[in-house]
């Protein structure tokens, strides 16, 4: 008879080990997690992270621009950006730029990748990145800058530039 107890004992601690834990579970889940840092888009393309429970205070003081993309030759086509972060526990931080274009036409809705520069982690209050792509005709298209966003080491969003040019110059 012994023997017949003995699984019917450990089933039963293993059933009431679960219902202990299945009571204690909801304690645990109703604590609060933390809100993650958004990245609020400006309409002139300036960006800057803030604390979504609290719109008007930016919980990071990091704050973004592009440069660009405009024509610094007849053969050379601009673009960057700069992201400057003032509280160092919102290092390291950084910007990966992409340069988009598409046709000149107003239907022209899909943009192309034709070029990125990345600033690369920065330990330190201010991460800069400019370059160029060289034009090889005088095709007229469209272009914008899509910016990644990253702080305190991780990526956050990714930001739409609202400039868009139509410019003298194919990739």
């Amino acid at each position: 008879m012994k023997r017949h107890t003995t699984p019917l004992r450990l089933a039963l601690a293993a059933i009431l080990a679960l219902v202990t834990l299945a009571t204690a579970a909801p304690a645990h889940a109703a604590a609060p997690t933390p809100a993650k840092p958004e990245v609020v888009m400006h309409p002139d393309g300036s960006w800057e992270i803030r604390d979504p429970a609290t719109v008007d205070y930016p919980v990071s003081y990091c704050k973004g621009t592009t440069h660009g993309p405009k024509m610094i030759s007849t053969l050379t086509l601009e673009f960057g950006g700069q992201q400057t972060c003032d509280n160092s526990g919102d290092w390291p931080h950084r910007i990966v730029v992409e340069l988009q274009s598409t046709c000149a036409d107003i239907w022209c809705l899909i943009f192309q990748p034709e070029g990125e520069l990345d600033s690369h982690w920065t330990m330190g209050r201010v991460t800069t990145t400019t370059g160029g792509q060289g034009c090889d005709n005088t095709d007229r298209r469209k272009y914008r800058l899509v910016v990644e966003v990253y702080a305190r080491g991780v990526y956050l969003d990714t930001v739409v530039g609202s400039n868009e040019p139509i410019l003298a110059c194919s990739m």
